[in-house]
């Protein structure tokens, strides 16, 4: 409860009432307790919050090297996988969304304009990790892409095959995960 205080605090405009979270434990802990566990964990993380989501530098890199809109909604598609893929969780936000726009790059084939491919390059030169740990989570995001119909990625693949996200879990590049390996460009 004080983790998801301390996110609220964070994230929402609104604050929960902390009255109103004890309550909601059945006022098994005090708000003073309560008051003081946030400092706890405020002092465990050094007061320390500053978590970047992958989905914020994908955002940064795809505006960064000028990718259209179809490319983003790719890219956010593949991402959004990656979040019930529990391989995942060792790689840095950065290298998940280095990687999602990279395979992204290659199911579309968008022919790249000259101005687009040197902001691509720009965006590339960005720290995203080694080239085999890219292409080590491109594999992983492509075998789960593969996989839209399987009961895990059901959700994702119908939220992502609506007009308003321009229907990227629908592409038909992303049905054969082998031919989406390669080396990123």
């Amino acid at each position: 409860m004080v983790c998801l205080f301390i996110a609220a605090k964070k994230e929402e405009s609104l604050l929960p009432d902390v009255s109103g979270l004890c309550s909601l434990m059945a006022h098994t802990y005090t708000k003073h307790q309560l008051l003081r566990m946030e400092r706890k964990v405020l002092f465990a993380l050094n007061f320390d919050l500053s978590y970047c989501p992958p989905l914020h530098l994908l955002l940064l890199l795809a505006s960064v090297a000028r990718c259209s809109a179809t490319m983003v909604w790719m890219a956010r598609y593949l991402l959004e996988l990656s979040l019930l893929e529990g391989q995942c969780v060792v790689f840095l936000p950065v290298q998940l969304a280095g990687a999602a726009l990279c395979l992204a790059r290659q199911v579309l084939q968008e022919c790249p304009t000259p101005e687009g491919e040197a902001a691509w390059c720009l965006a590339s030169s960005i720290h995203v990790g080694s080239e085999a740990t890219l292409l080590r989570i491109m594999h992983i995001l492509a075998s789960a892409a593969a996989n839209f119909n399987s009961k895990e990625t059901c959700a994702t693949f119908i939220k992502f095959s609506s007009p308003e996200t321009l229907q990227v879990s629908r592409h038909p590049g992303l049905n054969n995960a082998a031919s989406l390996l390669g080396v990123c460009s």
